[in-house]
């Protein structure tokens, strides 16, 4: 039985809200649960605990400072654990068991059995979970205190992409701030101070030079980072952005992996040091994973 199909079956999606969520997938090839989860209509938990339920699969909920071995870690390497977003948990009789969020993807699973030589035991965890685990374990990074939000400022005049950027970011502990235009973002940004600006430079009515002009011109957004959201996603288009001046590019359909990532790199640059956070914890062909 397909994704949608069990989701379906659980009730928890319409017959509608499925075929939405398709006609999403055929356009952007995101995974159809980070669609129906970034539309709003489920949580990456209701996945979990659906998926569990289906596949008779174990959970795991939060992953604990002392419960993993720096040999369960050397089983898979961070840029393949980023790649694959999954997490060894540790050794079992029978192979080793991985945190994942998508039982489902056999061509995963298949890949780590490979690469470690074992049988791969799924156990399901969200993939925030998994996410933090990696910050956690691989990165050295200590776990954000929840109550310290970020303020980000999110500026683009596409309604369906404000709500599903917005619903991202809340999970991963920041505070969106949704904007359509240049002047209502300054407005927002004398009362709120954010962090660092994401942009869509491919507004009809307002050209990306006049936007990033706009901000830095007023007190209150130019000493932050600014991130380009652009769909055109050409190597002339990239460099003009960034010789702009613009932070970091990021191309539209986003991975909010990817997003995610970036949003910490320009935080750390900014705010902490002048290294990017993740500079000396990659092996090479990790780093792309950040940096592509």
């Amino acid at each position: 039985m397909k994704f949608g199909e069990i989701l379906l079956q659980a009730g928890v999606i319409t017959e509608a809200d499925l075929n939405a969520a398709l006609s999403l997938q055929i356009k952007n090839g995101m995974a159809l649960g980070r669609i129906l989860e970034d539309l709003g209509l489920i949580s990456d938990r209701d996945i979990v605990d659906i998926l569990a339920r289906q596949f008779n699969l174990p959970v795991i909920d939060t992953i604990q400072e002392d419960s993993v071995s720096e040999t369960v870690l050397e089983l898979i390497d961070c840029g393949d654990a980023l790649k694959m977003m999954v997490f060894p948990l540790g050794i079992c009789k029978d192979g080793v068991e991985v945190a994942v969020s998508n039982p489902l993807d056999f061509n995963t699973l298949d890949r780590l059995a490979f690469k470690t030589g074992r049988q791969i035991r799924p156990v399901l965890a969200t993939p925030t979970t998994i996410f933090k685990a990696i910050k956690r374990f691989y990165l050295k990074e200590p776990e954000a205190d929840a109550s310290s939000g970020t303020y980000l400022l999110i500026i683009d005049d596409h309604d369906l992409f404000r709500t599903t950027i917005c619903n991202n970011l809340k999970r991963n502990g920041y505070l969106p701030l949704l904007t359509v235009t240049v002047e209502e973002a300054i407005h927002i940004a004398q009362q709120t101070t954010p962090r660092l600006i994401l942009v869509d430079t491919c507004m009809k009515t307002v050209s990306s030079q006049m936007i990033f002009e706009q901000l830095q011109q007023n007190s209150y957004t130019s000493s932050c980072p600014i991130i380009a959201l652009t769909a055109n996603n050409t190597p002339d288009e990239e460099a003009f952005l960034l010789r702009l001046g613009f932070f970091d590019v990021i191309a539209k359909p986003l991975n909010y992996t990817r997003l995610q990532a970036r949003i910490e790199r320009a935080l750390h640059f900014y705010y902490h040091s002048a290294a990017p956070p993740y500079a000396h914890a990659f092996q090479d062909d990790a780093v792309s994973v950040l940096a592509s």
